[in-house]
């Protein structure tokens, strides 16, 4: 018989595939790669900070020609786009267009509607005292 702690680590593995599975499934009909998927969603998460290229090569661990081809692909379908930077014309800031920002848009909608529907068999209270536990777990791993 397991622990308490490898029945925890299990069952929050197990969680989080399924959610892995999720985006996985969406990803693929999407018509981007993971890489891309990802990137489209770390740049307009933090554009207003003024995403570059070789930023997303450092976040992402791999190598700035990489990180062009997949900036080419999401470029080429409307999603992003580079301009200049005011500061320094050589640097080109990453922006995601209005039609890249519905692409993550349905991303994080249909990856919502999966958590509520794993969740659901909680009731309220329950998912709210779900939720005071994993946060005190959590709190002690930033200590």
């Amino acid at each position: 018989m397991s622990s308490r702690s490898e029945q925890l680590t299990a069952l929050i593995r197990t969680l989080s595939f399924a959610q892995r599975a999720t985006a996985d499934a969406w990803v693929r009909t999407s018509g981007l790669s993971r890489s891309q998927a990802f990137t489209l969603g770390y740049i307009e998460e933090h554009q207003e900070n003024g995403v570059i290229a070789r930023e997303l090569s450092e976040m992402s661990g791999t190598t700035p020609a990489s990180v062009a081809s997949l900036l080419q692909g999401l470029e080429e379908r409307g999603y992003i786009t580079r301009t200049p930077s005011p500061d320094d014309s050589r640097v080109k800031l990453i922006s995601v267009t209005p039609e890249g920002a519905e692409v993550v848009a349905g991303f994080q909608n249909d990856l919502a509607a999966e958590q509520e529907r794993t969740f659901s068999v909680l009731d309220t209270e329950e998912q709210d005292r779900l939720i005071a536990l994993l946060r005190r777990v959590a709190d002690t791993l930033d200590s």
